[in-house]
């Protein structure tokens, strides 16, 4: 056999060891998408996507170090993958560390700039840490986004957090402390 033929086979044999470990991992049997998706990096060790997805795996095994690395070792391999900055954020925002999800957030705008999640999911970490005015910013960003995008149940979703926030800054501006 060639070394082009042995190549396409490999990547081949990848593909389906993929969609494989995707199809494991919707199915909940995220010890098996560990197995796949880490039989995949073991023939392509360069590949950031394969990480990254393995990662979820452990996050949602709760195996939040192992998670962490594999996220930061799929940043490494591919600084462009949006979506590993995304999930990196949620599981900083997991744990209470809302100023590394914040960070990971915009970083995932700044490479995407519609992405809409993003905003949606930063705007939940400046609520933990500054309030409800500072998130409705980024809420009312993921809304005008969301319907750009036509997902009008996320868009309507957005419009309740940003009503609810600015009704309780309403309510609270003219108490008394």
């Amino acid at each position: 056999m060639s070394e082009h033929t042995n190549t396409l086979i490999a990547i081949r044999d990848t593909s389906d060891i993929l969609l494989s470990a995707k199809a494991k991992y919707k199915s909940c049997d995220y010890y098996g998408a560990i197995a796949e998706y880490s039989l995949a990096i073991e023939f392509h060790p360069h590949m950031s996507l394969a990480f990254c997805c393995r990662g979820d795996a452990y996050y949602k095994l709760g195996e939040a170090q192992k998670a962490m690395n594999d996220y930061n070792r799929s940043s490494e391999l591919d600084p462009k993958l949006v979506i590993v900055y995304y999930r990196r954020g949620n599981l900083y925002y997991s744990t209470k560390d809302y100023d590394l999800a914040i960070a990971d957030y915009s970083h995932a705008i700044e490479l995407k700039p519609d992405f809409a999640l993003a905003y949606s999911s930063r705007g939940c970490a400046y609520k933990e840490l500054y309030g409800e005015q500072e998130a409705a910013v980024d809420w009312r960003a993921a809304a005008k986004l969301f319907k750009e995008q036509g997902n009008l149940e996320k868009y309507n979703y957005m419009l309740e957090l940003t009503a609810l926030s600015t009704s309780i800054d309403t309510l609270t501006s003219g108490m008394l402390l």
